[in-house]
């Protein structure tokens, strides 16, 4: 068995997360407890300004960062409301929604050869997340929404401030030309705006509320399994939403005004660029890259890591029992 390595955590967020020696197969300190001969790297979340201590201290000692977020299948409800990981990921060089540096992510994807094995495999933990209809979270309920002769296109809101977007190459500014540009593209069509889920609960706040209503948009102001609006609309744009990617697992054309970890590979249609982002890949590529080998995933009931098949049974089975 592979001995454990030894990482410092300036964070009591991040050691009380459940099972996280078994995420990081590490065991964790908080850093006074150590001498920088005793660790190996230190943990913090992503690039949060609380995480700022812990990469300065990581810089002065010459010792890896090594960057945590929540999975791509994270739980069924939300993270805010305290419901344990299923998945996280960990990142050495950077962090996958950090498009002005390279990440692991990027790197998994821009060396992808995948093999036919490995391609099938992508396929088919693909189909599953389609047949089962997963996302990040999974706490909302289907919705039947009512057939209409119009095209629909769906804009997606996200959370002020999330460092996904400054990261991204975006600003606030970048929602407004988004959902103007869905206007001038589709005139004719019925324009959804959604809303994160963090924000219908009340949570945070977003960006696109009132000029949505402004412009006569239909608000998706309830809470509803994405896969739901996914089912009835033809293009989604975003500026750097996760949920962009489920709509290429949807098959739908994905408009991208920042440059999540999927943009730049010629699966989207792109407002920006990413110069290291230089060749095409296919979509089990980037699926198998960041659903596959970049998560980690565990089962919180017994403790253990697994694969992602497991993690889509039992959030399946979890999800189901809510409905």
């Amino acid at each position: 068995m592979c001995s454990k390595s030894r990482f410092g955590v300036f964070s009591s967020g991040i050691q009380s997360i459940p099972h996280i020696d078994q995420f990081l197969n590490a065991d964790l300190q908080k850093i006074w407890c150590f001498t920088q001969a005793n660790l190996e790297g230190v943990v913090g979340w992503g690039l949060k300004p609380t995480a700022e201590k812990a990469r300065r201290f990581a810089a002065k000692k010459s010792l890896p960062y090594i960057a945590l977020e929540d999975g791509f299948l994270r739980s069924v409800g939300l993270g805010v409301d305290g419901d344990v990981p299923h998945s996280l990921v960990v990142d050495y060089s950077g962090i996958y929604y950090d498009a002005t540096r390279p990440s692991d992510l990027e790197r998994f994807i821009f060396e992808s050869a995948l093999s036919d094995e490995q391609a099938i495999r992508a396929r088919r933990c693909m189909a599953l997340i389609r047949e089962h209809r997963l996302s990040k979270y999974n706490q909302a309920p289907e919705v039947m929404f009512a057939p209409s002769d119009k095209q629909r296109i769906l804009v997606v809101d996200q959370t002020a401030g999330d460092a996904s977007i400054r990261y991204g190459l975006a600003s606030e500014h970048s929602f407004k030309l988004m959902l103007e540009q869905a206007k001038a593209n589709h005139p004719d069509a019925e324009i959804w705006v959604k809303i994160h889920p963090d924000v219908l609960a009340g949570k945070k706040q977003g960006h696109l509320v009132e000029l949505a209503q402004h412009l006569g948009c239909t608000l998706l102001s309830n809470a509803c399994n994405p896969w739901s609006v996914l089912d009835v609309v033809s293009d989604v744009y975003v500026v750097t939403s996760q949920l962009g990617f489920e709509a290429l697992l949807a098959g739908k054309r994905v408009h991208c005004f920042g440059m999540p970890f999927y943009a730049g590979w010629g699966l989207t249609e792109d407002s920006q660029s990413c110069a290291r982002r230089s060749v095409e890949r296919s979509l089990e590529a980037v699926f198998d890259a960041a659903y596959i080998r970049y998560c980690r995933f565990i089962n919180p009931q017994s403790g253990q890591r697994c694969e992602i098949e497991d993690t889509i049974a039992l959030l399946t089975q979890q999800r189901d029992l809510l409905f």
